[in-house]
C-alpha cells in the first residue's frame, strides 16, 4: 500500500500543468522565482518566512547575516554595550546610514518601530519577538503606560533598551525581518505604504522599483545602501510561481536564473550537482490542529502516531529533509554538550500505527467523533498537495478517519487560517536564535490563541513552564524545563511536526554565488552572476 500511494502522488506532481512564464531580464539583473506573493513587505507586520525573506533583502536592522548566512555583522549599529546585570542594552548606530529616499536613519526610527510594533492597535502579529523588552508585554496588554516600556533613542545615534531579563541572545534578535526599522514618515503617510513602489521606503540592499500583484516585484540596486559595495547585483526581478513543476521548465529555459521553490522532479534530475544548493536550517515544518474542533488529545496524538513521517519527508519533499521526531529541529544546541538538543533529549514522536489505534479508541469511547470528516487546508502548492494527499490516505487506512483537502492561494490561506476555518492546517516555524525558547515559545497560550486554540490545564502548564524558563540562569534546570515543555507539547499534540526544515535553491549556471541564512532566507544583497 505505501509503494502504490508514493507512486499515485508521484505521478500526479509530474502530470501538472507547466505555466509560461516572462523571460529573464538580461544584463547584471537576476530573476528569481518564489511560489507566492510575500503576505506583507512591512517588516513591523511580518511573521512569516516567505515575507520575511525579502523583507531581509529591503531592510537592515542592527545587525545582519554576513555573507556566509551563518553569522552575524554590523547593520545599523556600529557596537554595542551590556550592563552589568544583563538587562541593559546600549547600541551605537552609524551616523551615515540612509533610508532610500536619502534621509538619515536614527535610533529613533527603531524607538518608533519597534513601540509601533507593541501598540495593541497595530496587531502586530510578530510582537512577541519584543516581549524580552521591559514593560514591552505589559504594555501590549494594556497594563502600562508606552513611557515605561524599555526602548529610549538618547540621541540619533543610541538606542538604550532594558530586558525584562539577562537575554543572552538578544543581539541576534535584533537581526530579525520584524525588528527592521520602517520610516515614520512613510507609514503615517499612507495605510498602504508598504502595498505600492511609489510610497515604499527603505534602508536595505535594495529598493522597490514595482510591484505586479500576483505576478512580480522589481527591485532594484539601493545606492543609499550602506553597504553597497558588497551587492554584485544591478536589480532583482521576482516572480511569482505556485508549481514547482513550472519553475523547473522555466529554469531550464533560461527564463529565470534561480529558484527556491523546487518540485520533487527537480530534487530527482539535479541531486548531487551544483546547481542545487543545500543550506542548514533551523526550522520545523509541522501541521497545526484546531483544538476547538478536535478537542481530544489522545485523538489529536494518535493522528501524529499515525503519520509514516519516513516515507513523506524520503518519496514526496524535494529537499528529502530529516523526519520530525519531536518540535525542536536538529541543529540547535544544548547548552552544555557537544551534541545538539535533538540528540540529546531523543525521539518524542513516534510512528506506531498499533499504539495510535488504541489511543483513538479511548478518544472515540468518551465521545471523539470518528465518523466525521475533517478538512485539512494548505497553500496552492504542488508539494504541499502531495504531502496532504499522504496525510489524507494514512489517516484513511491507518484509523479509518476521512479528510478533505482544501487549497488556497497565499493571501487568502492565512484569512482562512486565522480565523480558524480548518481542522488541520499547514505552518512551519523557523527560529531566530540558537535557544529551545525560540521554537517553544510559539505555543503559550497567547500564541496560539489564533491559531491552533490550544487550551486547557496542560496548556497552562505549559506556558508556565516557558514563563519559568525566561527567568531562569541556571542553564541545567532550565533546558529540562524545556525538555518538560516539549514533552507536554508532543503528549497534547496541538501540532503535527512534519520534517526539520533545509533550505534549497536551483540556480542556473549563470549564477557564481547564492547564499541562504540558517532562518532559509534568500540573501540576494550576496548573489553573483558569472
Amino acid at each position: 500500500m505505501k509503494k502504490k500511494l508514493v507512486s499515485v502522488l508521484l505521478a500526479a506532481a509530474m502530470a501538472m500543468t507547466v505555466l509560461p512564464v516572462t523571460a529573464a531580464a538580461e544584463g547584471n539583473t537576476l530573476t528569481y522565482a518564489i511560489s507566492s506573493e510575500c503576505e506583507t513587505l512591512d517588516p513591523g507586520m511580518c511573521n512569516y518566512l516567505g515575507s520575511s525573506g525579502m523583507i531581509m533583502n529591503l531592510f537592515m536592522g542592527l545587525y545582519r547575516a554576513d555573507s556566509t548566512g551563518a553569522a552575524l555583522t554590523n547593520g545599523c549599529a556600529e557596537s554595542y554595550e551590556v550592563s552589568e546585570d544583563g538587562k541593559t542594552y546600549t547600541f551605537h548606530l552609524y551616523d551615515d546610514v540612509l533610508w532610500s529616499d536619502g534621509t538619515p536613519v536614527t535610533a529613533g526610527d527603531f524607538e518608533y518601530s519597534w513601540k509601533r510594533m507593541l501598540d495593541p492597535a497595530t496587531a502586530s502579529p510578530a510582537v512577541r519577538d519584543l516581549f524580552d523588552i521591559k514593560n514591552a508585554e505589559a504594555y501590549n496588554a494594556g497594563e502600562c503606560s508606552i513611557d515605561e516600556v524599555g526602548i529610549k533613542a538618547t540621541d540619533d545615534t543610541t538606542l538604550v533598551v532594558e530586558l525584562e531579563n539577562p537575554t543572552s541572545y538578544f543581539v541576534e534578535k535584533t537581526a530579525v525581518a520584524s525588528l527592521s526599522p520602517v520610516n515614520k514618515a512613510a507609514v503615517e503617510g499612507s495605510s498602504t505604504w508598504s502595498q505600492k513602489a511609489e510610497t515604499f521606503v527603505n534602508n536595505g540592499a535594495f529598493i522597490v522599483e514595482e510591484i505586479n500583484p500576483e505576478e512580480s516585484y522589481v527591485l532594484k540596486k539601493n545606492p543609499n545602501y550602506k553597504y553597497a559595495d558588497e551587492v554584485k547585483l544591478d536589480g532583482v526581478k521576482v516572480v511569482f510561481m505556485a508549481q514547482g513543476t513550472s519553475t523547473l521548465t522555466a529554469l531550464k529555459n533560461g527564463e529565470i536564473d534561480m529558484t527556491n521553490n523546487i518540485s520533487t522532479q527537480a530534487q530527482a534530475e539535479f541531486s548531487g550537482t551544483d546547481q542545487l544548493l543545500d543550506f542548514d536550517c533551523l526550522g520545523t515544518s509541522y501541521y497545526d490542529i484546531n483544538c476547538e474542533n478536535l478537542t481530544d488529545a489522545r485523538a489529536r496524538k494518535a493522528m501524529s502516531m499515525a503519520l509514516d513521517r519516513d516515507t513523506i519527508t524520503q518519496s514526496l519533499v524535494a529537499s528529502k529533509p530529516k523526519p520530525a521526531t519531536g518540535f525542536v529541529p536538529a541543529g540547535l544546541s544544548y547548552y552544555d554538550s557537544d551534541d545538539d538538543y535533538r540528540t540529546v533529549v531523543g525521539d518524542l514522536i513516534t510512528y506506531d500505527v498499533d499504539g495510535a489505534k488504541e489511543l483513538l479508541e479511548e478518544a472515540k469511547a468518551d465521545g471523539f467523533d470518528a465518523d466525521a470528516t475533517y478538512e485539512i487546508i494548505i497553500k496552492n502548492d504542488d508539494e504541499l498537495k502531495l504531502i496532504a494527499q499522504a496525510m489524507q490516505a494514512m489517516w484513511k487506512q491507518n484509523l479509518g478517519l476521512n479528510f478533505t483537502i482544501t487549497t488556497y492561494e497565499s493571501g487568502s490561506y492565512w484569512d482562512e487560517f486565522y480565523d480558524g476555518n480548518f481542522d488541520v492546517a499547514f505552518d512551519g516555524w523557523t527560529g531566530d536564535y540558537d535557544d529551545p525558547n525560540t521554537m517553544l515559545e510559539c505555543f503559550t497560550q497567547k500564541a496560539c490563541a489564533t491559531q491552533n486554540r490550544w487550551s486547557g490545564e496542560k496548556a497552562e502548564e505549559y506556558d508556565q513552564i516557558i514563563a519559568d524558563c525566561a527567568t531562569m540562569t541556571d542553564q541545567t534546570e532550565r533546558y529540562a524545563k524545556f525538555v518538560e515543555a516539549e514533552k507536554i507539547l508532543m503528549d497534547e499534540s496541538p501540532i503535527l511536526p512534519l520534517y526539520y526544515r533545509k533550505s534549497q535553491l536551483l540556480v542556473g549556471t549563470n549564477v557564481a554565488k547564492a547564499v541562504n541564512d540558517t532562518l532559509g532566507h534568500t540573501l540576494l544583497m550576496y548573489t553573483e552572476l558569472s
